[in-house]
């Protein structure tokens, strides 16, 4: 009903039989995937006031706290989705669009799969940006001594290996202004990057908006064919 953890967290009875199914019938790897979604923890429809309310207000302090808030509440979510997916079979978990809320999105991300590393040690984390530019929608989180606010993928990635993500999706977004070859140069020299500084697999983002791919519905075939060439050759990738 919604690709978010939070509405995922009431069906997950009913969704973790299908992933069982899915396991019995499939030979390819298949993953549970949800984004954070911090934005589904503010009122009116969750349990915590609108930063984006606030901060028009010059209510800077109250935002800021609403963000933190809302962090601790969609962790939980995420540990209680991803543990009940995972012991139903799953061969990983993805988390999907990271940091679409800002840095407390990624803070909400990381200290996730901190919890499901020391949970489950073998288990696999796909986590995938959705963007190459981290938003301070808060400013002041920090990891492990590092400002979330402002990072980009060869910086994303490294503490996000350091967090227990087993597989990194860095995710460039397509502009929409520019030529195909000029998105594409843009989208491999951060990828490429990207790549030099993991120390794990890096698997790019690459859909409607993202990876020099066109915002449209359906992509046209021959420049998916010319960007995904592109991107395996010159940065070197591990997928996409």
């Amino acid at each position: 009903m919604d690709y978010s953890f939070k509405p995922a967290k009431a069906i997950v009875h009913e969704d973790t039989p299908i992933m069982e199914q899915a396991q019995l019938l499939m030979v390819a790897p298949v993953f549970y995937g949800a984004m954070p979604n911090l934005g589904l923890y503010t009122q009116p429809d969750g349990p915590v006031p609108n930063p984006a309310d606030l901060l028009p207000k010059g209510r800077i302090k109250e935002a800021r706290a609403a963000y933190e808030e809302a962090i601790e509440h969609a962790v939980k979510d995420i540990v209680y989705v991803a543990s009940a997916f995972y012991e139903a079979g799953a061969d990983g978990i993805d988390f999907d669009t990271v940091g679409a809320s800002g840095d407390p999105d990624f803070k909400a991300a990381l200290l996730a799969t901190e919890i499901l590393r020391k949970k489950y040690p073998d288990i696999c984390i796909e986590m995938g940006m959705a963007g190459e530019f981290v938003l301070g929608m808060h400013g002041e989180i920090t990891h492990d001594g590092v400002r979330l606010a402002g990072l980009y993928p060869h910086d994303q990635v490294k503490i996000a290996q350091k967090a227990g993500v087993t597989i990194f999706g860095p995710a460039i977004t397509t502009a929409t202004n520019k030529s195909i070859p000029w998105t594409l140069s843009r989208a491999i020299t951060f990828t490429k990057a990207c790549v030099e500084a993991a120390e794990i697999p890096v698997h790019a983002d690459m859909g409607m908006g993202v990876g020099a791919l066109p915002v449209c519905e359906t992509p046209p075939p021959d420049v998916v064919s010319m960007v995904s060439k592109a991107m395996v050759e010159l940065t070197r990738l591990d997928g996409l």
